[in-house]
């Protein structure tokens, strides 16, 4: 349409059938006239002055527009704006219905996730880990079945490891911390750290050096009387990446 380059604003904001388009749906004159050098910012503007459900029918009328543009220049098809429209407005209809028909994808009951206490008779070891440049923070915190803090404490070490290296350091330090207590009960040591639990669960097949360094994590559970490695999230294990991080920091 004549512009020196086909950028993504131009195609959904500025070129003539786009326009005409926005103006079919009802957007006035100075919401499409108004210029803006990125499409992105264009669209934060309007989140801030428009309802969801209005941007919602603007991003399936965007959605159209977008798709006409591909067919015109692939296919060498092009529809004319009024049909755009009516098929954008249809869907957004169509969307409408279902979205009071159907159950949402995402529950609007936000629940909120933290740390619980462990079973009866059992004590509970958070780890984790945090990574920098050339210096990795290492944490722990023990409770007992109340929730009360036994022991716990961390530190860092000065050299470059990797993500996972740096989380079975902190495995490691967990049980040192576990043995130096005598805490010979029955623990649970709970990582967000999905891979390093993927590893325990699987050393049968693991012959890296890291699965080398877990197993003997696995011989030190025979110290207590039962011993197991649980993943939770990242909100479950707040305290102990709260400590990685201090110790990481004071490092400086």
């Amino acid at each position: 349409y004549g512009a020196e380059s086909e950028t993504l604003l131009h195609a959904l904001k500025d070129c003539p059938t786009s326009r005409t388009v926005l103006s079919i749906g009802g957007w006035s004159r100075s919401f499409i006239s108004k210029n803006y050098d990125h499409c992105t910012v264009w669209l934060e503007d309007l989140m801030r002055i428009i309802d969801k459900r209005a941007m919602t029918d603007l991003m399936t009328t965007l959605w159209n527009c977008w798709n006409n543009r591909n067919n015109y220049i692939f296919r060498g098809q092009e529809e004319e704006a009024q049909q755009i429209w009516e098929r954008a407005s249809n869907l957004n209809k169509e969307f409408r219905i279902c979205n009071m028909l159907k159950e949402p994808l995402l529950s609007n009951n936000i629940v909120e996730k933290k740390w619980k206490k462990p079973p009866k008779g059992l004590i509970k070891i958070n780890f984790d880990a945090t990574v920098g440049e050339n210096r990795i923070g290492y944490g722990t915190i023990i409770r007992d079945e109340e929730g009360f803090v036994l022991g716990g404490g961390g530190s860092f070490k000065e050299f470059r490891l990797s993500v996972e290296e740096a989380e079975c350091m902190a495995f490691e330090e967990s049980i040192n911390v576990a043995i130096r207590l005598k805490l010979k009960e029955h623990v649970l040591f709970e990582t967000d750290h999905v891979g390093l639990v993927n590893r325990l669960n699987n050393l049968d097949n693991d012959v890296t050096v890291i699965g080398v360094r877990i197993k003997e994590c696995k011989v030190a559970f025979n110290f207590f009387k039962s011993a197991k490695l649980i993943w939770t999230e990242r909100s479950c294990n707040n305290v102990a990446h709260l400590l990685c991080k201090k110790m990481y920091s004071e490092a400086k």
